[in-house]
């Protein structure tokens, strides 16, 4: 996952703060040890959210971390959500493996990806015998990513929306009635912001490396691309305007006030500074 779906943690409150913490290190448990090294935001806030739709009871307990015993830290027990969103890593891990290996030219990338998938081949299979449905209909997506990706496809609309409709699917699962379409279109959006933001995060480091970029392919030249901002940045702001009307329909719950201060506040955050990045600055006025 990319990482970006993370909280506004100057405007928590305390005990939001700790809950958030909670969620994070209840993930990090819930998916085994190995596999904390690949523990992102977008899962935390995949698990929130499935907590919020399916109104989870939330136990606490304390443990000392392995990484940092000095201290008891206060962590989720592990519920319906944790699990689901441990086994949708597992899945996309997998597949991310098996792509690199495919994709990676360098040797010992290539023994270290085949290791790692053959890692996350045991969790991708459970994955797939607790949710079958998810776990195909994932499958069916990211190839259909990776040929567009792989065919040098221009249109980020086009590739983004492909990963729009995997976090659609991997939001709503499960689920029925208002609670499902609500997910749905929280997943689809999110989906879409995300890959976007993430190729225009990435724009300066895929064309040194001459990387596939959907802007890159389009635009060619980065001050082409720099030109068009303002474009892309309603585009994405559309987006997080929905994302945020879909939130507002979530029930009450204890997960509420973190969920909405990581929709309104933290993404907008994330995407203002990937933005400010490509802002030319303006020539200092000589008044002499």
């Amino acid at each position: 996952m990319f990482g970006y779906i993370k909280p506004f943690a100057d405007d928590l409150k305390i005990r939001e703060f700790e809950l958030y913490k909670s969620f994070y290190c209840g993930l990090c448990k819930t998916m085994g040890h190995a596999s904390r090294l690949t523990l992102s935001y977008d899962l935390v806030f995949l698990a929130l959210l499935r907590t919020a739709l399916t109104d989870e009871k939330i136990e606490h307990k304390t443990f000392r971390c392995g990484f940092k015993p000095y201290k008891k830290r206060k962590f989720i027990k592990p519920n319906g959500s944790l699990k689901y969103s441990a086994a949708v890593s597992g899945i996309f891990n997998y597949y991310k493996c098996r792509d690199n290996v495919q994709d990676s030219k360098n040797k010992l990338k290539k023994l270290i990806f085949t290791a790692g998938s053959l890692f996350f081949l045991r969790k991708r299979n459970k994955a797939a015998s607790d949710y079958p449905e998810l776990s195909e209909k994932i499958k069916k997506n990211l190839c259909e990513l990776t040929a567009l990706e792989r065919g040098k496809c221009a249109s980020i609309d086009r590739a983004a929306s492909v990963f729009a409709e995997i976090m659609r699917i991997t939001a709503k699962s499960g689920l029925n009635g208002d609670k499902e379409r609500i997910a749905g279109v929280i997943g689809w959006h999110l989906g879409r912001w995300l890959y976007i933001i993430d190729a225009i995060d990435d724009f300066d480091m895929d064309q040194k490396k001459r990387e596939y970029n959907a802007f890159i392919e389009y635009y060619q030249k980065k001050d082409d691309f720099s030109a068009d901002l303002d474009i892309i940045k309603y585009s994405l702001t559309s987006s997080l305007s929905e994302i945020s009307a879909a939130v507002s329909l979530l029930p009450c719950s204890p997960v509420l006030p973190v969920i909405l201060n990581i929709v309104n506040l933290g993404l907008c955050d994330v995407q203002e500074k990937i933005l400010n990045k490509y802002k030319k600055i303006k020539p200092k006025e000589n008044f002499s």
